[in-house]
């Protein structure tokens, strides 16, 4: 009983601090998430889905529907997994059906605001991020900013066609912006959940050590998919081409990780002698071509699902 009333302060603190300062918003919206998870091994179905429930009824009292997108990529996503813990499912598959969840609700989210709000208030969105931009960077006419950058022979009249270029984008990316913050609450939920369990000794949410990890093979279909609807819709700009878009923007920092996954182990296997050489040309690479090293870095955990060059599932099949 005192773990119940624990996990129901702790969740409502967090929730509480959530609605009321959006600067801490994140913050606690992960320890939300952790305490969920973790009451759902802690504590049985019962008494979680009672938890949830008041968190969910002090979000709605404290400011509506306004959270309700706290609720979709914390709240949800977390009892979810908890659910799935309690079940005793692994790290992995908590994993994937947590990051499922998050990025399907928050798409479901963006896009039923996208097509209710329609193209006049996707507009004055934007204008009100331009004035915005504008007034953070002081784009008067007499501003120092400006004389900066007409010194280097670049026209006040084309930074504020950037700006304008900037927020147009940013509008657009949005779907992919926040599908990747709800991804990136999931790793972080599960990742401070991992910790505190191995600090408690709790039999639960073992990981692979990171060089060990791989992109599952079924995310390959994302990329093609995406990458199918960029170049279909491309040459007329249509919604195809930044629905495409938006999942190769999802895409980026998934295959980066699994890439950089990789990267750790060859290092792993690399001699002792030249791995100080070794990473010293790594970093000037990526210094001196960045773009380059990011697409290579993203082919590599890309083609590691599809290839499985550093057979770790060959090596699984032989420990069996």
């Amino acid at each position: 009983m005192l773990g119940f009333f624990k996990f129901i302060l702790v969740s409502s603190l967090a929730c509480l601090v959530m609605s009321s300062s959006p600067a801490l918003a994140f913050v606690s919206g992960i320890v939300w998430g952790v305490s969920l998870l973790l009451g759902g091994y802690l504590l049985n179905h019962k008494n979680i889905i009672l938890i949830f429930g008041l968190n969910i009824l002090l979000l709605y009292g404290l400011a509506g529907s306004s959270n309700l997108f706290f609720l979709l990529i914390f709240g949800i996503p977390s009892f979810i997994m908890g659910l799935l813990l309690a079940g005793q499912k692994g790290y992995y598959e908590l994993q994937k059906w947590g990051m499922l969840t998050a990025v399907l609700l928050t798409s479901m989210f963006i896009g039923m605001t996208y097509y209710y709000a329609g193209d006049a208030a996707i507009t004055n969105t934007q204008t009100e991020f331009e004035q915005y931009i504008n007034e953070s960077v002081n784009l008067s006419d007499d501003s120092e900013f400006l004389k900066l950058y007409e010194e280097q022979g670049i026209s006040p009249e084309d930074i504020k066609s950037n700006i304008a270029m900037a927020a147009r984008w940013m509008i657009l990316l949005l779907p992919a912006l926040y599908s990747i913050q709800a991804i990136l609450a999931v790793y972080l939920v599960l990742i401070l959940s991992a910790f505190i369990s191995r600090k408690k000794r709790l039999p639960i949410l073992s990981r692979k050590p990171f060089r060990e990890e791989k992109m599952p093979w079924q995310f390959a279909w994302v990329i093609i998919v995406a990458l199918s609807l960029w170049l279909w819709g491309r040459d007329a700009m249509t919604n195809q081409y930044y629905i495409g878009l938006n999942l190769l923007v999802v895409a980026i920092p998934v295959t980066l990780y699994y890439g950089l996954a990789g990267l750790a182990y060859q290092w792993s296997k690399t001699a002792a002698n030249r791995r100080k050489w070794t990473i010293s040309f790594f970093i000037l690479v990526c210094l001196v071509f960045p773009l380059a090293a990011i697409i290579f870095i993203g082919l590599l955990g890309l083609f590691d699902s599809l290839l499985d060059y550093r057979e770790l599932d060959h090596k699984k099949e032989v420990k069996r």
